[in-house]
């Protein structure tokens, strides 16, 4: 078996559909692409393809990851014009690269991801002001949500642990706030746990909902232009 390593964007009306659509769609994208997909054993066999970190729908993503594996040594090239050629609206295909199919599953090597949250506030502080809320944030022992149990139960979960780093800075009534988060198998935060905790915390609020968008997923002590390669 040979197995490829796609980057790629969700973008426009791709950011809306789930996570399960989105693998459809990639099934979908290498059969019309007339690439030979290696398929697991058993009664219900199926694509072998799997991808880094799921994004919440409606969150786009610049950077993702996903794997397939082909029964036949195709060059990495091809693989990526016969699918770029034939992906849905939305979905783009930036690169693709073989790897060792001994190498470990992206899911179990995302350690971290960075984020972009932009909305419209109703009422905007000075920048100084601003810093001062972020620091303050930055500054609280722990950052306490609301979680819902596998049993249903409502919980509070401590996320500071999970925030990386965070910054945010402002534009006439445009905020902007980055944020790198841990996400994966070992723990997951999501961006909008963040930007609904330092908007109650910090006492603003936005004219509709915050446009998300993650930037990039890592692996631990990968740098920024390695990513999951």
């Amino acid at each position: 078996m040979y197995r490829y390593r796609m980057m790629y964007a969700k973008e426009g009306p791709a950011k809306y559909i789930s996570h399960l659509d989105l693998i459809r769609a990639f099934e979908r994208a290498a059969r019309r692409a007339g690439l030979p997909v290696a398929f697991t054993q058993g009664f219900n066999p199926h694509p072998k393809l799997s991808f880094a970190a799921p994004l919440a729908v409606g969150t786009s993503g610049e950077a993702e990851f996903a794997d397939i594996e082909l029964t036949e040594n195709i060059p990495a090239g091809v693989v990526a014009k016969s699918l770029s050629e034939v992906m849905p609206e939305g979905l783009r295909l930036i690169e693709v690269r073989m790897v060792a199919e001994s190498a470990p599953a992206l899911m179990a090597i995302v350690d971290r991801a960075a984020y972009t949250a932009r909305a419209v506030l109703e009422t905007y502080p000075e920048k100084e002001a601003l810093a001062g809320a972020v620091a303050d944030f930055w500054a609280k022992p722990e950052v306490l949500v609301e979680r819902r149990s596998k049993t249903g139960d409502k919980r509070k979960y401590d996320i500071k642990p999970g925030i990386l780093a965070m910054s945010a800075r402002i534009n006439n009534d445009i905020i902007e706030i980055e944020a790198e988060l841990k996400t994966g198998s070992n723990g997951n935060i999501r961006c909008e746990e963040l930007i609904a905790a330092f908007m109650a915390e910090s006492g603003l609020k936005a004219r509709g909902n915050f446009v998300l968008r993650r930037r990039a997923l890592y692996a631990a002590g990968q740098s920024e232009r390695e990513m999951l390669w």
